[in-house]
């Protein structure tokens, strides 16, 4: 139903709509999963060093690099004419590279915060990294993926198959690249001969994220509300996990696979029997970012945050009664104080400024 209201901050509004932004409103906040505040919001996001720091890429044309025990930004890289959509680092942690909207990639020395060069080529957003050995991959809204040398800084291929744009890349040994796209397929490509050794079909719509376990077996997420595990060599489905919206972001850590979605939550499934046995609430828009190491999970969101969430069986309970807790307090008490029509367009620019 559409919402009739004076109020011009909610002209063309729906009920369901204006529904929605009330709750994100309710559960605005930047404590629960030890949360560390962004300046904006976050749009990619790599865990190094064991767990001690954090690089995270903002749509604030941006990269941090975070120092996690303390929560201190350590070096900001500037530079990108647009967000940051994506970063890669190199094996010895010296280099960054990142990605952007401006259709550019960057090599930044990861201690100095210098810029050390600026690699031109694609026609569209840059949408991911990965690096391997000596090579650098992107993968574009243009729907190509380059091969970079790392030191010269040559395009030395492009590689073409997709009809859309590349969303994710993952390499895996014994050199292969995966990559997802909005044309819902996912591919395999042989890194000797730049060729499409294989190809996944299955989901509905865009594949979003990918990430590859110790077994070599192949996970994705996908805006179909599905996560999926293939068998890598048999191109097999044998696990479908659904959700009630988007899948966003996917990572592995022990017993678990751990997905990110549209709808602000953390989802924890048991991978052996394919079932839900956590949900992780804290954030307030979509987790489009996960990382583990150890027994900790680290998620980005657009709502401006890094949080860290301990995957010990305990920690996992405690975090639900909590969020059971917070749905109790905010729930509406039609004797309580109301905010008025302006006193909530308020907090909705406040949070938009943010």
């Amino acid at each position: 139903m559409a919402n009739v209201t004076n109020n011009a901050g909610f002209f063309f509004q729906t009920d369901a709509e204006l529904a929605k932004e009330k709750e994100k409103q309710a559960k605005c906040n930047y404590t629960v999963g030890d949360a560390m505040q962004l300046s904006t919001k976050a749009l990619d996001l790599k865990v190094v060093q064991q767990g001690k720091y954090a690089f995270v890429a903002e749509s604030g044309s941006m990269a941090k690099r975070i120092h996690l025990d303390t929560k201190k930004v350590g070096k900001i890289y500037r530079g990108h004419a647009a967000p940051v959509t994506s970063i890669a680092l190199s094996q010895d942690g010296e280099v960054l590279w990142t990605g952007s909207w401006d259709k550019t990639i960057k090599k930044w020395d990861t201690k100095s915060g210098e810029c050390l060069a600026t690699l031109q080529g694609h026609s569209d957003f840059v949408k991911c990294l990965e690096v391997v050995g000596n090579r650098l991959y992107s993968g574009s809204a243009d729907t190509d993926i380059r091969q970079w040398d790392v030191n010269t800084h040559e395009c030395l291929a492009v590689m073409k198959h997709h009809g859309r744009s590349v969303e994710r890349l993952v390499a895996a040994p014994p050199g292969y690249l995966y990559s997802a796209s909005s044309d819902r397929s996912i591919v395999r490509w042989d890194l000797t001969t730049l060729e499409v050794n294989k190809i996944y079909e299955g989901h509905e719509t865009n594949v979003t994220c990918l990430v590859i376990s110790p077994e070599d077996d192949l996970w994705s997420g996908s805006a179909d509300k599905t996560a999926r595990r293939w068998n890598p060599e048999t191109g097999e489905v044998d696990t479908v996990l659904q959700h009630s919206e988007r899948v966003k972001s996917i990572t592995l850590l022990g017993p678990y696979v751990v997905t990110g979605c549209s709808d602000d939550n953390i989802y924890v499934w048991d991978i052996a029997s394919g079932k839900l046995k956590h949900t992780l609430e804290g954030h307030f828009d979509e987790v489009g970012c996960l990382g583990a190491f150890g027994s900790v999970v680290y998620s980005a969101s657009l709502d401006n945050s890094l949080r860290r969430w301990t995957m010990t069986p305990a920690a996992l309970a405690k975090y639900e009664e909590e969020a059971r807790m917070r749905k109790m307090k905010i729930e509406p008490k039609a004797d309580g104080p109301q905010m008025t029509e302006d006193e909530e367009r308020e907090l909705m620019e406040l949070l938009e400024d943010d």
